[in-house]
Formats: structure tokens, sequence, C-alpha cells
């Protein structure tokens, strides 16, 4: 998908030379039948010389619609390929960031500097394996949709989400501390509960771990998903809400 849109600008930027050049020569053959009178006369008088030129005219009239409609099929080609482009770094049944995008974030934090107050949330669904056990595929598919829209209207507000494998999501907080930590789970909690309550047959069930940059001191973005990992395999908490 890279080389693509490499393609599509040089084949773009070849055919707009060409038709600068036909411009060019539209414009010189009008200045000199302006000009020269001879010349003028010769069309009117000589038949094959007229229709010479008429072909002429027609041969260039067509091209610069050529070239101009090929530019417009490009362009349009262009825009699919960076849509296309845009959804392979997209979940496909819950719309949010995948593990692509997630490594393309991973970019962005690539120096100790660049991750200094960064907070990180990895949310896990407990309970997909009962879900699709008791009501198919189809009911595990509608608990992570439900959880997905939940988790981007709090998480959009907060950070960058994105869902890292099948019933695992990732949360980053800019400028992070234990009172932004603990607002976002606590607003969670409250969308999860009255979701559970709403619709009771899919509940969503949610452990999570919470890593601050300020407390491990990672040197990179990758070691805070991996002290993420680590904290939940040794101290996973639930995610509930007071009643």
């Amino acid at each position: 998908m890279t080389y693509r849109p490499k393609l599509v600008r040089k084949i773009r930027k070849t055919k707009s030379i060409f038709l600068a050049i036909l411009v060019v020569l539209v414009f010189v053959y009008l200045f000199i039948l302006i000009i020269d009178q001879d010349f003028r006369s010769q069309i009117l008088k000589n038949i094959f010389f007229t229709i010479s030129f008429v072909v002429t005219w027609l041969c260039l009239i067509i091209s610069l619609l050529s070239i101009l409609f090929d530019l417009i099929l490009l362009k349009k080609n262009s825009e699919v390929v960076r849509e296309l482009n845009d959804l392979s770094y997209l979940d496909k049944l819950t719309g949010l960031p995948n593990r692509y995008s997630i490594d393309r974030i991973s970019q962005k934090y690539d120096s100790p500097g660049k991750i200094e107050g960064l907070g990180l949330i990895l949310l896990v669904l407990n309970n997909i394996k009962q879900i699709n056990e008791k009501s198919g595929r189809t009911g595990g598919d509608r608990v992570i949709s439900d959880f997905c829209a939940l988790l981007e209207s709090v998480g959009t507000q907060y950070g960058l989400i994105g869902r890292n494998s099948g019933n695992e999501f990732l949360v980053v907080i800019e400028n992070c501390d234990d009172t932004a930590l603990s607002y976002f789970l606590d607003e969670l909690g409250r969308r999860i509960h009255n979701h559970n309550i709403i619709t009771p047959e899919l509940p969503i069930e949610l452990s999570y771990s919470a890593v601050l940059e300020s407390d491990i001191k990672a040197d990179h973005f990758y070691t805070l998903i991996t002290s993420a990992y680590k904290e939940f395999q040794s101290n996973v908490k639930i995610l509930s809400y007071p009643e």
C-alpha cells in the first residue's frame, strides 16, 4: 500500500507535464494563426491544408480531454488507495484503531522524552467466551460492539484508544496521573453498569490494569505495554461501579 500512491503521483506528474506541453503548443498555434495572414489564407484556399488543420485541432482537443480525464481518474484512484490504507488500520467489527494503528502510534513515542507523563490502561473483556457459548458468536460480537461504543464515548475525551486483540483494548492518556486514571475508570464503570441494567442478557464484565510512565520510568512506548500486561498478570483488577 506504500508503493501505489507514489506510482500514482508519478503518473499524475507525467500526465500534467504532457498536458502543459499540449497547452503551450495550442497557444503557439493560435499565435501563429493570428499574426500570419498567409497562413490563414492557405487554410481557407487549400482544401488539403484545411483538412489537415481541422484534423490537427481535433487531435489536440481529444488529447487534452483524454489527459484531463486520466488525471481525474488518477485523483479518484489515489483517494481510494488512501481510504483503503486508512481502513487497514481500523478494526472491522468495532471501527476502532487496530493493532497496526497501535504500532503506528508507538512511532510517536519513540524516545523517553516523548513518553514522559504517559499513562496506559489495558482493558480485557472477561466473559466473551461464556457469551459465545451461551448466545453464539453473534452475542459475543454484540458485547464487543456495545463495549467499544461505550469505550469510544468515554475514551476519546481522555486520549487514544485501540483494540489490541480479540478481547483486549488499550487506552493511552497523555499528561496522565492517578486522578486522570481514576476519573476515566469511574466514568467507564458507570457506563458499563448502566448498560448491564438495560441489557442483562449480554452483560459486560471487564478486568484491567494501569501503569504510569512516572512510576516505571519507561524508555519506550512498548515498555509501557509490557508493564501493563505484567501488571495484569500479577495484580489484575475487576472494573466495578458502586450500586
